[in-house]
């Protein structure tokens, strides 16, 4: 195991080295594809596809998406695996992409999202040839990034997508299923709400190491049972707009043109960035940090899932074909 694991600190530090003698020509094209798998875009994307392109696919979207939250939050907290420059002193990453690898390594976050949103496209798109191998490129060059940047190791990234497309195969079967029965719907949500409370159980009472270096703890415990909360957060406020949606609204993505449709997606994904930025300092000051922190990943969840396709759903029934 310790020999696997040399080698991939051993590829890491060829990457590194290559960044420096190449005096990081490629730093800003890496970065910034690293980006793609933050949750600001993703959600976005999933925003994109289920308010306005195509409903369907969107919801196939939020499934994978969040569900890859929580699954990959269980997953690291389980294997508590340190990052690859505390594995290895010689291992420098890239300064700014530091900022959002926190916590422990293993599985990638970043990975689990681009194969939990771009992945997902490809399965949606499969019998487009140019937009199935550019979808999966995508989840690649994402992938790669983690490891260019050096905040990953090839395992995080690696057991990431497998991890990801196991879910894909799962949340196509599970869509299928809750559509061909009656009330399997709250069936689902049912296990996703248990799969929600479990999650911030387990990462509450669970052991975890506590090592130091110079003094300086590595990776705090408590840190990581708060990192539990809005991902749960996002996870159960998604799947309750989902329920609700299903059962009480069932909006169509907007009856108008082109631009009716981009200016509907710019209004409600700017309120989605707006919330994303704001919404939590707000919620901080009347609560404790992790209830907090979940209600306000909650409200988010259930905006983008219910909330905002009311509005469209509105839109629909009373003005629909008459302004564009």
């Amino acid at each position: 195991m310790e020999k696997f694991l040399g080698l991939q600190l051993e590829y890491l530090l060829m990457l590194q080295n290559f960044r420096e003698v190449t005096h990081g020509a490629f730093d800003w094209i890496l970065y910034h594809i690293t980006l793609f798998g933050e949750y600001c875009f993703a959600m976005l994307l999933v925003a994109l596809f289920y308010w306005v392109l195509n409903k369907k696919c969107g919801i196939y979207l939020i499934w994978n998406f969040f569900g890859a939250l929580v699954v990959n939050q269980f997953l690291k907290v389980t294997a508590c695996i340190y990052r690859p420059w505390i594995l290895d002193n010689r291992i420098h990453p890239l300064e700014k992409a530091m900022k959002h690898a926190t916590g422990y390594s293993f599985p990638s976050g970043h990975t689990a999202i681009a194969t939990g949103t771009f992945g997902a496209l490809a399965v949606k798109f499969w019998s487009n040839k140019i937009l199935r191998y550019s979808l999966i490129t995508m989840v690649f060059l994402i992938a790669f990034s983690r490891n260019y940047l050096c905040v990953h190791t090839p395992q995080d990234v690696v057991v990431s997508m497998i991890v990801g497309v196991g879910l894909l195969y799962v949340t196509s079967k599970v869509l299928k299923w809750i559509e061909n029965g009656k009330n399997r719907d709250l069936i689902a949500f049912g296990i996703i709400l248990i799969l929600c409370i479990l999650l911030i159980i387990y990462t509450e009472f669970k052991h975890y190491p506590v090592d130091y270096l110079n003094g300086v703890i590595l990776v705090d415990p408590e840190k990581m049972r708060f990192e539990s909360f809005p991902k749960a957060g996002f996870a159960l406020g998604a799947f309750t707009g989902w329920l609700l949606e299903r059962r009480f609204v069932n909006f169509d993505v907007p009856q108008c043109g082109f631009w009716g449709k981009a200016l509907f997606f710019l209004f409600g994904g700017l309120i989605l960035v707006y919330l994303q930025e704001y919404l939590t300092p707000i919620f901080l000051q009347y609560m404790s940090a992790p209830i907090g922190r979940f209600s306000s990943c909650f409200l988010i969840g259930l905006y983008i899932t219910v909330l905002y396709p009311l509005v469209i759903h509105f839109y629909n029934k009373k003005f629909a074909r008459k302004i564009d």
